[in-house]
């Protein structure tokens, strides 16, 4: 006992405003939940390394510090099935597999390169495959200076679409950043067991994909869109994912995008026709990811 003392003090003595957990899980119609206020950078990040298994999701901003989200099922859900969609051009292959999928591995914040962050889903090439990481870079790296995610995946299901939208497209601003998948969960319908689900696709894909719309705000990233839960967005009426393997309900993400590793020329990327190369032991040109069956993992997992 005196052990834990003697390190909470220490922590306090080192960290004058440093958050503070709430003795009770908050409610989810309390989120954003503020745990912290005039917080350093370095104790937020201190505080991540020390809570990194709560089942809490956080997020800084300016000083403050707030849980955002929180572990449940749904949630748990989709990440545990998008494993599986991204493991599969591994062929099988466990052991240092080219296909790195890693779960809340923490990057830095390419908004703020101070401030640790963590995705859901993070996918990296084999540290083999690709030029090693520079600190600083390019090449960039993690925080422990393993290969920086190429493709992130953003789950939401407490946090609103905003927050989401501009998480996903704060990634965006690391150029080796390839392509980032959003997927926002709204709560059940009351009376039934309905649910609005919203997938959003942000690639740098060239020439861009089928049916996608420039990004207004990033340039060379093109956005794609998904309304796949069993009831519109806004509405009562139903949406057409109502089966496997429709492909208006199919997100197609190209596994280059893993290994995209252009040569660096006076410290600088050189993308000039540049195209990423896929090694021979990988099995799939492309992720592919059925959005019905996310939806009925989802429908499953709910209260």
């Amino acid at each position: 006992m005196f052990s834990i003392v003697k390190k909470v003090l220490n922590k306090l003595y080192r960290y004058p405003n440093y958050p503070v957990l709430p003795e009770r899980t908050p409610e989810e119609n309390k989120l954003p939940f503020q745990i912290g206020s005039r917080v350093s950078v370095e104790a937020y990040n201190n505080f991540l390394e020390n809570n990194e298994s709560t089942g809490y999701k956080f997020h800084f901003d300016n000083g403050d510090v707030y849980i955002v989200g929180m572990a449940g099922p749904e949630h748990d859900a989709l990440v545990s099935r998008l494993f599986k969609y991204f493991h599969v051009p591994n062929g099988g292959v466990d052991d240092d597999s080219p296909i790195d999928i890693a779960l809340q591995s923490y990057h830095y914040d390419p908004t703020n390169v101070r401030v640790k962050t963590a995705a859901d889903i993070a996918i990296c090439p084999h540290i083999t495959l690709v030029q090693a990481p520079l600190n600083p870079g390019p090449p960039p790296g993690d925080i422990k200076q393993n290969p920086h995610a190429r493709i992130i995946v953003e789950i939401a299901v407490n946090e609103g679409l905003g927050f989401l939208n501009t998480k996903c497209e704060g990634w965006l601003q690391q150029q080796y950043v390839r392509s980032v998948l959003g997927i926002k969960i709204y709560e059940k319908r009351k009376g039934s067991n309905d649910r609005t689900m919203w997938a959003k696709l942000w690639t740098r894909q060239l020439p861009p994909p089928a049916g996608s719309t420039p990004s207004p705000t990033l340039a060379g990233v093109s956005i794609l869109q998904w309304d796949f839960g069993t009831l519109q967005f806004n509405s009562n009426q139903a949406t057409g994912c109502t089966g496997a393997g429709l492909p208006q309900y199919t997100v197609t993400i190209p596994v280059s995008d893993v290994f995209w590793d252009p040569p660096i020329v006076a410290g600088v990327p050189n993308v000039a026709g540049y195209n990423a190369t896929v090694p021979i032991t990988v099995v799939a040109q492309n992720f592919i990811i059925d959005l019905f069956r996310l939806q009925h993992v989802v429908l499953l997992k709910q209260n």
